[in-house]
């Protein structure tokens, strides 16, 4: 699985279409604001994988990640806490 990344939004081709993650910058801020998975495609991990690489950029450019979706939170909550 190839994750591409372009203008606020990184995404995968799954067989069954398009699975996304959705961001904005603002100031020192990365507010990820959408995640998206066709409902085929759910429960491989493609969320967490988008998500991990999001915040790899954050990290990267030294922005705090402010979630602002129901799955960015959920992650921020678990996966956030670990590093």
């Amino acid at each position: 699985m190839e994750i591409m990344h372009k203008d606020g939004k990184f995404w995968v081709e799954t067989e069954h279409g398009e699975a996304h993650l959705l961001y904005r910058i603002e100031g020192n801020n990365m507010i990820i604001y959408e995640t998206f998975v066709p409902e085929e495609e759910r429960g491989k991990g493609i969320a967490h994988d988008l998500t991990v690489e999001a915040t790899k950029l954050a990290k990267e450019k030294g922005l705090e990640v402010i979630p602002a979706c129901s799955y960015a939170m959920h992650f921020m909550k678990t996966e956030g806490k670990k590093g």
